[in-house]
């Protein structure tokens, strides 16, 4: 009975197959059997292109860093896995690919590199695998969203979600602030920067002597808050640059920072009030945990399908991935 060669387009793992070896004479290949599929085989050559196209979807420089590159292919040999006994599920269950929208896509594309030197010659081949590898996408994406079509939630266990998950329903503690931003040009000599420091501390002195920080920031601030007096309402933890939010954390309420030099110039900030952690009550959250609830009862949900696939399939997957070629 003859075997299958599992050949992927491009770095998003869709498949068309051709009539390769026989299972036997992979057996007989030994250690060149990357992953087997029930009669599906995937020999070392292949899973080097599918690997090798997957590392420059993930990877912004074209590699991955070594310690996580057994790790990464065994990830990659695990896609292969779900994506074939998807695919082939979906088959299984007569599921169609919206063959119309397909054809559209085709379309654009063909339009696209209508003018392209050898195009012409290319399209003949090119065509058909693109149609499969959208084709098999769009089976995929049905087969997923079939299964991950369940049941909204009940009451019950929406409430029983959020009591046994509150670390999901707190509002972080955030501090209420106000900024006067001295606009210094990133270029800007050092006299600059120092004449702004001076100002910022002119500033500082004329505010704890009793004028208006907001009067001072509609004067002076060259921020986009200014119009408001330079109120910038709550921020969250992170929101402020570190050396900014080292100087706030350590001021009391309505006391103002010394002037701090940021990237856009030199600043005063002035804590006007801090709202501390909040777990949420559920009436205002309950939407938000049904939401969450769902999409974790998703998960699982798939994560069921994918295991029952693997359970009921013959998997070999060769654990001696090694460290090489496609990554050096």
């Amino acid at each position: 009975m003859p075997g299958l060669t599992l050949k992927f387009l491009v770095a998003v793992l869709a498949m068309s197959f051709t009539v390769s070896a026989t299972v036997q004479g992979a057996v007989e290949a030994g250690n060149d059997i990357m992953v087997q599929i029930d009669d599906l085989i995937i020999r070392e050559a292949e899973f080097g292109e599918i690997f090798s196209a997957a590392v420059r979807q993930k990877f912004y420089h074209g590699r991955v860093p070594a310690e996580e590159l057994a790790k990464f292919k065994q990830k990659v040999a695990q896609d292969i896995v779900t994506q074939v006994l998807v695919h082939r599920d979906a088959q299984k269950r007569g599921l169609q690919p919206e063959r119309e929208a397909i054809a559209g896509e085709i379309d654009e594309y063909d339009a696209k590199y209508a003018d392209s030197p050898g195009w012409d010659e290319r399209r003949a081949s090119v065509i058909p695998l693109l149609t499969r590898r959208l084709e098999r996408q769009n089976l995929l994406a049905k087969m997923e969203a079939q299964i991950k079509n369940i049941p909204q939630p009940q009451p019950d266990l929406i409430a029983r979600y959020y009591r046994d998950h509150p670390e999901k329903f707190i509002q972080p503690a955030r501090v209420w602030g106000s900024v006067i931003l001295l606009a210094v040009a990133p270029s800007a000599d050092a006299q600059m920067w120092t004449d702004a420091m001076d100002v910022a501390l002119q500033l500082k002195v004329r505010v704890e002597n009793g004028e208006e920080f907001a009067s001072l920031a509609k004067q002076y601030s060259g921020h986009a808050s200014a119009v408001n007096g330079g109120d910038l309402g709550y921020l969250h933890q992170g929101m402020l640059a570190s050396e900014v939010q080292q100087q706030v954390d350590a001021l009391e309420i309505n006391a103002i920072t010394a002037p701090i030099r940021v990237l856009e110039g030199v600043i005063l900030f002035r804590l006007n009030g801090v709202q501390p952690q909040e777990y949420k009550p559920f009436d205002e959250v309950r939407a938000r945990a049904t939401t969450l609830l769902y999409r974790e009862l998703q998960a699982e949900a798939w994560n069921n399908y994918l295991s029952e696939l693997k359970a009921a399939a013959d998997i070999k997957v060769n654990e001696m991935l090694t460290v090489r070629s496609n990554n050096e």
